[in-house]
């Protein structure tokens, strides 16, 4: 996908912790900070599909971000092309690839 390496818009959603069932702390994601991010590469690195008595698709991506894009951690959300995707992991910390680098995110959707 050469023609599309960073020409893609991605939207960071940080929910903040607020007190849930049981005093535990649970994230809030109706009320999720966006961050909109340019100059981003979205690839679909995988994709499996279940069948049985509830269908089930799960894919996989991975999310290369710009020099300088605020930082994403495993607790955020990424929304892209209308779909909201977990960060699978912790994403990977740039500082040690040098300034040019940006972080390298891996994202799962889980459908159905």
């Amino acid at each position: 996908m050469p023609g599309h390496i960073g020409r893609q818009t991605v939207t960071l959603l940080g929910a903040p912790l607020v007190q849930g069932a049981y005093n535990k702390q649970v994230r809030d994601w109706e009320h999720a900070a966006a961050t909109e991010v340019g100059r981003c590469t979205v690839d679909i690195t995988g994709t499996s599909e279940t069948k049985n008595a509830s269908d089930q698709t799960v894919t996989t991506a991975r999310l290369d971000l710009p020099a300088r894009a605020p930082r994403v951690t495993e607790w955020m959300r990424v929304s892209w092309q209308g779909r909201t995707w977990e960060v699978d992991g912790v994403p990977s910390d740039p500082e040690g690839t040098g300034p040019l680098a940006g972080q390298v995110v891996n994202l799962r959707e889980v459908a159905g």
